[in-house]
C-alpha cells in the first residue's frame, strides 16, 4: 500500500499494535490489516526507545502509522506534554513512518512542529478527537472537523460515545454528506450503541476503521478485532460510491 492510499479509495483497517513484534505485525496483516498502527504510549519503557521504534518499523512489510496517545484522550503517556511531542518528532526524524495521528486538542506550538514536519516528509496528519463520553452536537463536529482542516489535517478522526440511535445516525449522515463532498474522514462510534458503527461507518464513507489483535485486549470501548473487521467488511462487500 503507497502513502496515497491511506488518504482514501477502499475503508482501510489499522491494526492496533502496542509491542514491537514482528511476529504480531505480520499476524495482523495475515488477519486482514491494511496498516499498523503503533502506539508509542502503549510500548514497555525499554521499547520506547527511538532506535528500537525505527528498527521494528524498518522490518515492516506494511504501513505504519504512529501514535504517542496522552491520557487525557485515552492513552497511557505518563510524562510531559513537551515529552510526549518531543518523543513523535524523533521518531519522524528517525523512522520512515507513512503517517502520524496527533490529538487536535495538543497544545499549539506542538501541533504546529508536527505538522511542519509531516510536510516536510510528505506523510499526512490523522488529526483526532475524542469523547469517551458522549458526543457534541452536529454544528460543534462540523466546526471541529473543519478546523482540523484548516490547521494542516489529512483525515479528520472523530471518535465518539452515541447513547441512541439517533446520535449513531447522526454520525452517519455527518460521514456521508462530508465524504460526498470529497473530505477525508473516520468517524467511530465507542461503546455499546456505536459499535456497529466501526463496521457500518465505512459503509458511508469513513476512510480508516482500528482493531486490536485476535488474543489481546481491546484498545479502545467497542472495539472489533481485525479478524472480525476483515470478516464483517468484506461479507458486506464494502465499496465507496458517490450517490
Amino acid at each position: 500500500m503507497k502513502k496515497q492510499e491511506l488518504l482514501g479509495g477502499a475503508p482501510v483497517i489499522v491494526g492496533v499494535m502496542k509491542n514491537l513484534s514482528i511476529r504480531n505485525a505480520q499476524r495482523a496483516k495475515e488477519s486482514g490489516a491494511d496498516v499498523i498502527e503503533l502506539r508509542i504510549d502503549l510500548l514497555k519503557d525499554e521499547e520506547r526507545r527511538i532506535e528500537k521504534v525505527k528498527e521494528f518499523v524498518s522490518m515492516l512489510t506494511m504501513p505504519v502509522v504512529i501514535t504517542n496517545r496522552k491520557k487525557e484522550e485515552g492513552g497511557s503517556f505518563t510524562g510531559t506534554e513537551e515529552e510526549r511531542i518531543a518523543m513523535l518528532s524523533s521518531i519522524l526524524d528517525t523512522a520512515e513512518v507513512d503517517a502520524v495521528d496527533l490529538e487536535f486538542s495538543s497544545r499549539t506550538a506542538g501541533k504546529t512542529a508536527v505538522i511542519e514536519k509531516a510536510k516536510r516528509l510528505h506523510i499526512p496528519v490523522i488529526f483526532s478527537f475524542h469523547d469517551f463520553n458522549g458526543m457534541p452536537s452536529r454544528s460543534e463536529l462540523l466546526m471541529i472537523i473543519a478546523r482540523m482542516y484548516e490547521e494542516g489535517g489529512s483525515i479528520a478522526k472523530i471518535a465518539v460515545t452515541p447513547h441512541t440511535l439517533s446520535d449513531a445516525l447522526l454520525l452517519l449522515d455527518l460521514t456521508h454528506e462530508l465524504s460526498r463532498e470529497g473530505k477525508l474522514l473516520a468517524t467511530i462510534g465507542m461503546g455499546p450503541v456505536g459499535r456497529h458503527l466501526r463496521i457500518v461507518a465505512p459503509l458511508y464513507g469513513s476512510v480508516l476503521t482500528y482493531g486490536f489483535l485476535e488474543g489481546e485486549e481491546e484498545v479502545a470501548p467497542g472495539q472489533f478485532s481485525v479478524k472480525e473487521l476483515r470478516s464483517m467488511l468484506d461479507r458486506l462487500s464494502v465499496k465507496q460510491s458517490s450517490s
